[in-house]
């Protein structure tokens, strides 16, 4: 987390994340950054069967200084979101 005069800015690391998989909720002095995926792979042949089922998940919850919520902005890329919170 960076904090200057201006703005807060959060940076979180989600390999193997995408963008529809997170969810960010932010009010005036909370961030909660939630992302979920699942997937599911099988493979079926004459003599060989085999099922993948994965599901993992993030959670990161984090108190701020008094923000504007409505002008926060995101940016995901490439596994990295980054968050950037304007101060009141």
């Amino acid at each position: 987390m960076k904090n200057n005069a201006k703005e807060v800015i959060l940076n979180l690391d989600l390999p193997g994340f995408n963008k529809e998989d997170i969810e960010v909720k932010i009010n005036k002095n909370c961030v909660k950054v939630k992302a979920q995926k699942k997937s599911h792979k099988r493979i079926q042949k004459k003599d060989f069967f085999h099922e993948e089922k994965i599901s993992k998940s993030f959670s990161y919850i984090t108190t701020v200084p008094e923000i504007k919520p409505k002008k926060a902005k995101t940016k995901f890329s490439k596994g990295k979101l980054q968050i950037i919170l304007p101060k009141k």
